[in-house]
């Protein structure tokens, strides 16, 4: 038996989200939000009346009434604490969590990632925007700014005024090589070591694009390709085929990351993969193994331990719900990686995720579940010093 009500108070959250309603999108991410916020009043005026209406709630304003029926069930901007300080401090109350990872939406993050004009003004915005919001508690509610990484000296300086600022979480593209260079190259150095030097975690997390060379794959097949059309469901949010190969792009920068020596050069480097499932940690670090032993006179002197080591060491992952964790931990170790999530207050993480990670967990044992609930995730979220 599992007793979770031990961690009230200690649990560790790396999935939140701050979710900007249609009122106060510009607020959160500038002319883009304000982009959204139109785009969104639009969708509302040519829905049916019953879409229409959840798409309203699903955006509205954010509730003042802070109670676990509200906070697991009331999902998107109406969620108490959704888009405010003083309320999302009230909701890791009610959560019993102690320390939270704050994350954009997906439209502001797809925005700041992208070559697009309108990405760097983004960029600053939001920063700006989500430092403010954290600023009531620096340590609870820890706030991710958000990279663009096409020009490594762009992701540098603005590192370095989030740091100033006393930023210490940062979500990167893992679709983007920088300067058109590996990430393992010498030239990222200075940008990874800034990361290791201020103690700061690098972030991928759902909800970016550019990876795939083609958008085709599921094009002309129904079942996999679909348009998701109800926003306030727990399930389908994407599409089958985007959510059986979300994880390509992250297996892919942690390839070249790890191979190229990225963790041998800053073993103190903290990495976190977000939202993009579990499943694909453990064979990966086995491949990775493989692959170092096939090429060991080339490796031997660039990697002193395993990429399983370093994957180990310096990685942490949040499984989705559905996932058997008790058989991927069986199947392939790494009992140190996973950690939980909520996705607060996103309708994909259900109303009772730290039951439903339990009932997984069980097998494994209290001791398990501590790990999972609070001390894995220590790593990639440590208290400020």
């Amino acid at each position: 038996m599992i007793g979770t009500s031990v961690f009230r108070g200690k649990l560790l959250d790396l999935d939140t989200h701050l979710c900007p309603g249609r009122n106060n999108y510009e607020l959160a991410a500038g002319e883009v939000g304000k982009y959204f916020a139109e785009m969104t009043n639009q969708m509302i005026e040519k829905s049916n009346k019953e879409k229409a209406a959840k798409i309203a709630q699903m955006t509205g304003d954010e509730s003042t009434v802070f109670n676990e029926e509200t906070v697991w069930h009331l999902k998107g901007a109406s969620a108490p604490g959704s888009f405010t300080n003083s309320g999302r401090l009230k909701v890791f109350d009610q959560m019993g969590v102690k320390r939270g990872f704050i994350f954009s939406d997906p439209g502001v993050q797809i925005a700041v990632s992208s070559n697009d004009p309108r990405a760097l003004p983004t960029m600053h915005h939001w920063n700006d925007f989500i430092l403010d919001f954290g600023s009531a508690d620096p340590d609870r509610l820890r706030v991710a700014a958000i990279l663009n990484t096409f020009k490594r000296d762009v992701a540098i300086a603005e590192a370095k005024r989030v740091i100033a600022k006393g930023g210490r979480s940062f979500v990167i593209s893992s679709a983007v090589a920088p300067d058109e260079q590996s990430p393992a190259a010498a030239g990222m150095d200075a940008f990874w070591g800034l990361m290791e030097e201020s103690s700061s975690t690098v972030i991928v997390h759902a909800g970016e694009v550019g990876f795939l060379a083609s958008p085709h794959w599921a094009t002309n097949v129904d079942h996999l390709g679909f348009q998701p059309d109800d926003i306030a469901s727990e399930g389908e949010q994407i599409n089958t085929y985007s959510l059986a190969s979300i994880h390509f792009p992250v297996v892919n920068l942690l390839t070249t990351m790890i191979l190229g020596g990225v963790f041998e050069r800053f073993p103190k480097l903290r990495f976190a993969a977000i939202e993009l499932g579990a499943h694909w940690l453990g064979p990966l670090a086995a491949y990775l193994d493989q692959m170092a032993d096939i090429y060991q006179d080339r490796l031997g002197s660039i990697l002193s331990l395993k990429p399983s080591e370093y994957i180990r060491r310096n990685v942490r992952v949040t499984p989705y719900r559905f996932e058997p964790l008790d058989a991927i931990i069986a199947n392939f170790g790494l009992r140190e990686c996973y950690c939980y999530s909520s996705d607060f207050p996103h309708p994909e993480g259900g109303t009772e995720p730290i039951k439903e990670f339990s009932d997984w967990i069980r097998p494994m044992g209290q001791s398990e579940a501590e790990n999972f609930f609070v001390l894995n995730a220590e790593w990639v979220l440590p208290p400020l010093q």
